[in-house]
């Protein structure tokens, strides 16, 4: 009988050392989940492409993205670092604010977003940046675009 409580404190031990040792090895700093306001730069969009509108009720979205990384998506590689994705968000046929993920790094989820206003100033009052991230986790395997079919469909 004793050595089942020895076996059980050796196991409890393994395991406490497991644990500790697989959050030791977390990595530092913030995860994309939880990109800092600020972290993404509102692009010049003169030079981006508009490659599909949805269309939701009274919702109209703009969606536009650099001839670069449409040419990316549509050659079958990783969008590349820098690229803005942007959604021009109409309300009823009124710019309501523009929603922005910005591929920041060269890892596959290595995107930040953020919304501004439709005079470019960050929309910081009821918009989460994790809260984007999270949902667009589930298009992981489509570059975290909802829109990615029309991306990679797209003819100028």
């Amino acid at each position: 009988m004793l050595w089942r409580f020895r076996k059980f404190g050796f196991l409890s031990a393994v395991g406490i050392a497991t644990a500790l040792g697989g959050y030791l090895m977390l990595p530092e700093g913030p995860t994309p989940a939880s990109a800092q306001v600020g972290t993404v730069t509102f692009p010049d969009l003169e030079k981006l492409v508009h490659y599909t509108t949805v269309r939701r009720g009274v919702t109209r979205e703009h969606m536009l993205i650099s001839q670069t990384a449409l040419d990316a998506i549509q050659a079958g590689q990783p969008v590349p670092t820098g690229t803005n994705v942007v959604l021009v968000d109409h309300q009823s046929d009124v710019l309501a604010r523009y929603l922005i993920a910005q591929k920041n790094g060269d890892g596959p989820d290595d995107w930040a977003y953020q919304a501004f206003n439709p005079d470019h100033s960050i929309k910081a009052d009821d918009e989460s940046p994790a809260r984007c991230f999270s949902c667009h986790q589930s298009r992981q395997d489509r570059q975290f675009m909802f829109t990615f079919n029309d991306a990679r469909s797209f003819k100028p």
